[in-house]
């Protein structure tokens, strides 16, 4: 009955980390308005300190209560991102 907000995220981890860690880092830090998470780009490449990946996400937000607002997505993709950060990876 809401309507949903897209939203993209891009990051380059260490080779080492998969793309699941990545996604519960989404799930946990989005909460229950990150309705669907997708996974639709991935390659590797070599860089002077070592391999990275990057990961490129779709991501489906959507309320069952109300209509979403930018501010409130652009809050929670914050908090996704900050966390991403803090663990040391690159949002792209």
């Amino acid at each position: 009955a809401y309507p949903f907000v897209l939203r993209d995220i891009a990051l380059w981890v260490p080779e080492s980390i998969s793309s699941d860690v990545i996604l519960n880092i989404i799930t946990q830090e989005g909460g229950e308005l990150v309705r669907v998470k997708r996974l639709f780009d991935t390659f590797t490449k070599e860089f002077p300190e070592g391999k990275k990946t990057s990961y490129a996400f779709n991501l489906v937000f959507q309320s069952y209560e109300k209509t979403l607002s930018d501010d409130e997505v652009n809050m929670v993709m914050e908090k996704i991102q900050s966390t991403l950060t803090k663990k040391g990876f690159e949002v792209r």
